[in-house]
């Protein structure tokens, strides 16, 4: 994986920890200290490290997100000091800004259950008390070497459009929820698929990196697992039996990606020998309960195409992403009018007095100056003539609906309440401006 253009170098990664318990905090500052990220040119050179921020305050814990807008948050849900589903309801509350990827520590079975509750967030893996020391560290060199999976919904629609990395996974069923969320959250905060398509593509990812770890490296058969299972035995169980042997031990499974605007790949290969995949799959019935085959069946089922290698120890998956792309509606804006635009209609005219700024939620739109097209706007740029809005200038273009649209109308008086009420929303749209005016310049310098 190439580090994207778009990203700017880094001296470390600030990881906000909302969190009192100092054992706790100890164990995560040690492992990210002494993690330095893969792909270090992006990083800031190899000393770079990732860097906690012990938050212990609800309050002081949302005027971070909001102000800072992390990537990556940490939260301890089994703090008794801190309100932490308190925090994630007012985050869920207001996705478009504060959306990045969380790490959800807990101590006991209760707090996971709850954890598991939740709806809409963003947690891309649950980890208890006890597997910090060991699983943390895995953790941050998967964020390390794939930084450009865990940005901004709102803002990551503005910085990238195709990413692609590789993931290199020991043999741990553990942590491999922590994939596919990774895969599932990115495409759902893109909103390159549903909310009902996110939870299919998930377990699809995790039955196929499972069967990788399982069958493919650990060459645990059917027949075999079902007998341990009969004895009281787990999967994890047969897997550390299998993985005494440094020869299994040694094998990885290999993840790559590929996401683009119109669809996306992914690769999952095993280091084993291998398997007869062509019983298992166009297969019209299966027995859901069985031991074996249940999860190619139920992965033709989520993806639009499932395909192996002649071996067996390879797969690839596509998945083709939704045509018609829509934004979240910001909290601070939900009572601001919401106009529907049908193709060909004129959303404002080149000349006019700029006195409304337009949040795009749905559709395309054309923007033309001395009928010549200067651009297409979607809800991945998100708002629309805010230039000519804030230096209260006339609109500098025309713009006119390619599709059928959905606009939020903001009015001056609108926009400068809610940025008294709200002022982390001007903080964001000058990171916008400034990233567009970024990214303009160095297309005509290049």
């Amino acid at each position: 994986m190439e580090p994207g253009a778009a990203l700017q170098v880094r001296q470390g990664m600030r990881l906000p920890f909302i969190n009192t318990d100092a054992e706790l905090l100890n164990q995560v500052q040690t492992a990210g200290e002494s993690i330095a990220p893969h792909g270090s040119e992006a990083w800031g050179g190899s000393g770079s490290h990732f860097r906690v921020t012990p938050i212990g305050d609800r309050t002081k814990a949302i005027e971070y997100i909001n102000y800072q807008m992390p990537p990556l948050i940490l939260i301890n849900f089994s703090d008794e000091e801190i309100d932490s589903f308190g925090i994630i309801k007012q985050i869920v509350e207001d996705p478009w800004l504060n959306y990045g990827a969380i790490i959800a520590f807990f101590r006991d079975s209760g707090t996971l259950e709850k954890i598991n509750q939740l709806e809409d967030t963003n947690i891309v893996l649950s980890l208890q008390f006890g597997e910090v020391a060991q699983q943390f560290p895995n953790v941050l060199e998967v964020v390390g070497a794939n930084p450009q999976i865990l940005f901004q919904r709102a803002m990551h629609k503005d910085l990238l459009s195709d990413i692609s990395g590789h993931f290199v996974i020991a043999n741990d069923i553990s942590i491999v929820p922590f994939y596919a969320n990774l895969i599932a959250n990115y495409l759902y905060n893109l909103d390159f698929i549903e909310r009902e398509r996110k939870l299919g593509i998930n377990l699809s990812l995790s039955e196929m990196l499972i069967n990788a770890i399982e069958h493919g490296n650990c060459g645990i058969g059917g027949k075999e697992k079902g007998e341990a299972l009969e004895k009281g035995l787990s999967i994890p169980d047969l897997i550390r039996e299998r993985t005494q042997d440094p020869a299994v031990s040694a094998r990885r499974v290999h993840f790559q990606y590929a996401i683009n605007r119109d669809h996306s790949s992914y690769v999952i290969r095993d280091e084993g020998k291998g398997f007869d995949w062509r019983s298992h799959v166009n297969v019209e019935e299966v027995d859901i309960l069985a031991q074996h085959g249940r999860g190619i069946w139920m992965t033709s089922g989520n993806v639009d195409r499932i395909e192996y290698n002649d071996a067996g120890n390879m797969v690839t998956l596509t998945v083709q992403h939704r045509k018609n792309m829509t934004n979240s509606i910001p909290l601070a804006f939900g009572d601001s009018e919401l106009v529907d635009f049908e193709p060909g209609e004129i959303v404002f005219r080149e000349g006019e007095e700029s006195t409304f700024l337009y949040y795009i939620a749905e559709g395309e739109f054309r923007v033309e100056t001395n009928n010549r097209t200067l651009a297409t706007m979607n809800p991945a740029d998100i708002l629309l003539g805010e230039m000519s809005f804030l230096l209260e200038e006339s609109r500098s273009a025309t713009v006119i609906a390619n599709s059928p649209g959905k606009l939020i109308k903001i009015s001056k008086e609108t926009f400068v309440e809610n940025i008294k009420s709200n002022p982390h929303y001007g903080l964001f749209l000058a990171k916008l401006i400034a990233q567009r005016l970024q990214r303009l310049s160095q297309r005509f310098s290049s």
